[in-house]
C-alpha cells in the first residue's frame, strides 16, 4: 500500500500510486516549459518523477515521467553559470530541464531508483 504523502500527490489527478510504488525523494524545483520556469515541487518515487505545479504559475499542472523512459541523465547549469539544474532525455526524444536544490543528490536518486 502507498503511503500518506505518495497519496496524496496523486489524489487530485487521474493517476494512481502502483501497489508497491514508494516516495524516495522530494524537493522545491522548477520546470522549464519554453521560457517559463514553472515553480513547484518535484517527487522522485520508486517507478517514476512527478513535477507538480504551484497554482501562481502561468503554467499549472502535474507532469509524470516514468523512469524507463529516462534514457540518460545530466547537470546543466541555470543561466550558464549557476550548478543547479539537470536534463532528463527520454525515450521519445523529449528532454526535460529541471532547477534542483542539491542536484547531486537528485541525480544519484534518480540513478538509483532506475536500477
Amino acid at each position: 500500500m502507498a503511503d500518506e504523502e505518495l497519496l496524496r500527490l496523486f489524489a487530485s489527478s487521474a493517476c494512481e500510486p502502483e501497489p508497491d510504488e514508494v516516495l524516495v525523494r522530494t524537493g522545491f524545483a522548477n520546470l522549464w516549459r519554453g521560457p517559463e520556469a514553472v515553480g513547484g515541487h518535484l517527487y522522485l518515487t520508486s517507478s517514476r518523477l512527478v513535477f507538480r505545479s504551484h497554482a501562481v504559475n502561468i503554467q499549472t499542472g502535474m507532469w509524470i515521467w516514468p523512469l524507463a523512459s529516462v534514457t540518460s541523465l545530466e547537470p546543466v547549469n541555470s543561466l550558464r553559470v549557476i550548478p543547479n539544474g539537470l536534463e532528463l532525455a527520454l525515450s521519445d526524444g523529449d528532454r526535460v530541464r529541471l532547477v534542483v536544490n542539491r542536484r547531486g543528490a537528485w541525480i544519484d536518486a534518480i540513478q538509483r531508483a532506475r536500477t
